[in-house]
């Protein structure tokens, strides 16, 4: 006899966006569930990674319509526009909704918000946070504690393995915790909001390389195996490592002592777009020109920051690396987070179709709360009148013996290392054709090689190196998809941007296959 959590809606997630449904759902007369893989407030990327959020506070230099503008400029104009709109036009209820919570963002001497312009931003529109993680009194520490003030029962530990149905609407779904223990939640709305897979290169950002960090990619295979659709997988970000070190003076220097730069952007120098910076810092690394270096010659005392010169304090130089940060795509919503897949919302770095082919500095912050609000909102606005629907036995069944069979003798961290190395070799920062096939091939040898032997010793490592191959060949053929250069996706064998692709590259699943196609932009 399975033990069968009856909820109103359930959140699958436990980040900054998950936190925001979960606080936004808990209303009167309905339960709220959160499951998480890992601890709520203290997994994924957004513990270490929330500092800046974009506003549109600047009564005096800023509209939504400058702000659209900004962020489908910098999007490569494959944005959203009917997601921009709400995004934008919600901006200040979510960040005062924050401070309302106790999140405290730096003000000036007079006590008015301090706003700053960084990348892709025509004028000042971010905030800072106060408390940096991990601290009691930061975003996501704010939004547990809010949650559980308001009565969200949470589920730490628990991994969603797959999200049950009945005549395609969502109802509930099956997880387990690391001790193989079935857990089943049966649910009137189902809200993913489990990040992204920023362990699907090998170059992860140092302040979220910590395994309790780790996103695989698990909520895009969630919605992929539900028969959502998924868009702009093809659009994955870097940046160079340490961030923004040369927008305060210096310069970027190869192995040959040459300043690389003069060759890619002669008059803008280091000051260029991140994505552009990225793609002269790997194609030196590549061409065997690298190390690459920043010199400190030019900084000016006061126009660094202090954290840049407690960290550099003493060098005139430093070696640059590429640091990846994100997949800029997901499954795609509608602006009050709704999947084509009845009861099934989506949010933050789960969804895509809000970033379009780059992100700007503090959108993404501002993406996790608006979207989470009106993921919870929604959610809990269909669950009220809506009857539950009972799960079919045999569902549960065939899901606890797929995962019951998992129990062979190959390695998960062998599939997930050549997974995250064929990636960057592959599916890096510039592509082709033939390097994006020899990457499918490889992947599609893996799944039907390896991966049906994959050791259970470590349930959770098999799945996740499951889940990351198949977001990898998702992202490989997205990549392959778009024969254009916009933005984030740099092909050379296809330089030019292409206007006839301002549109989605589009995923669904086809009877376990990956099918590719593409739906306009809205």
């Amino acid at each position: 006899m399975r033990e069968i959590i009856k909820t109103d809606v359930l959140i699958i997630g436990g980040g900054a966006t998950a936190g925001r449904a979960a606080v936004e759902a808990v209303t009167p007369g309905l339960r709220v569930d959160l499951v998480d893989k890992g601890t709520f407030g203290d997994s994924g990327s957004s513990p270490q990674c929330l500092g800046g959020i974009a506003t549109t506070f600047n009564l005096e230099d800023d509209s939504p319509e400058r702000f659209s503008e900004d962020w489908t400029r910098c999007g490569g104009d494959v944005n959203d526009k009917t997601l921009l709109k709400e995004i934008i036009a919600r901006s200040r209820e979510t960040v005062e909704g924050l401070e309302n919570m106790g999140v405290e963002f730096f003000t000036n001497i007079d006590g008015s918000r301090s706003l700053h312009r960084r990348v892709s931003h025509s004028t000042a529109r971010v905030q800072m946070v106060k408390v940096r993680a991990p601290a009691p009194g930061h975003v996501t520490a704010v939004l547990r504690r809010e949650a559980e003030k308001r009565g969200c029962h949470i589920h730490n530990g628990i991994m969603i393995t797959r999200l049950l149905q009945e005549d395609s609407q969502v109802i509930g779904a099956v997880g387990i915790s690391s001790k193989r223990e079935f857990v089943v939640f049966n649910a009137k709305a189902v809200v993913l909001a489990a990040g992204g897979a920023n362990w699907m290169y090998p170059n992860v950002a140092p302040n979220i390389v910590d395994p309790k960090y780790r996103t695989t990619g698990d909520a895009f295979c969630l919605a992929f195996n539900a028969g959502a659709p998924l868009i702009d997988m093809e659009f994955t970000q870097f940046r160079e490592s340490p961030p923004m070190i040369a927008l305060h003076g210096g310069r970027y220097i190869n192995a040959l002592g040459k300043r690389f730069m003069e060759e890619y952007e002669p008059q803008d120098l280091e000051r260029v777009p991140r994505y552009r910076m990225v793609e002269a810092v790997y194609r030196e690394i590549r061409a065997g020109r690298g190390p690459i270096m920043w010199e400190g010659e030019g900084v000016k005392e006061g126009e660094v920051p202090t954290w840049l010169v407690q960290r550099f304090a003493a060098q005139d130089r430093r070696e640059i690396s590429i640091d990846f940060q994100r997949i800029l795509g997901g499954a795609q919503i509608n602006e009050r987070t709704e999947t084509p897949i009845p009861c099934l919302f989506a949010a933050g770095e789960s969804s895509g179709g809000v970033h379009g082919g780059d992100r700007g500095q503090g959108n993404a912050f501002l993406e996790t709360q608006v979207f989470g609000l009106n993921a919870g909102r929604n959610a809990a606005a269909l669950a009220r009148p809506a009857k539950r629907r009972e799960i079919d036995q045999t569902q549960l069944d065939k899901e606890e013996a797929r995962i019951t069979r998992i129990g062979g003798d190959v390695d998960p961290a062998e599939i997930a290392q050549t997974v995250r190395q064929t990636m960057w070799e592959q599916v890096g920062v510039v592509r082709d054709r033939s390097g994006l096939r020899e990457a499918v091939d490889k992947f599609e040898r893996l799944r039907n090689g390896k991966l049906p032997s994959l050791s259970g010793y470590d349930i959770f490592a098999a799945l996740e190196a499951a889940n990351l191959l198949l977001t990898a060949e998702m992202v490989a053929r997205a990549a392959m998809a778009r024969e254009e250069t916009r933005k984030t996706q740099i092909r050379n064998d296809f330089a030019a941007q292409d206007e006839t692709w301002v549109k989605h590259v589009c995923i669904t699943n086809r009877g376990g296959e990956i099918d590719i196609s593409t739906v306009p932009v809205c």
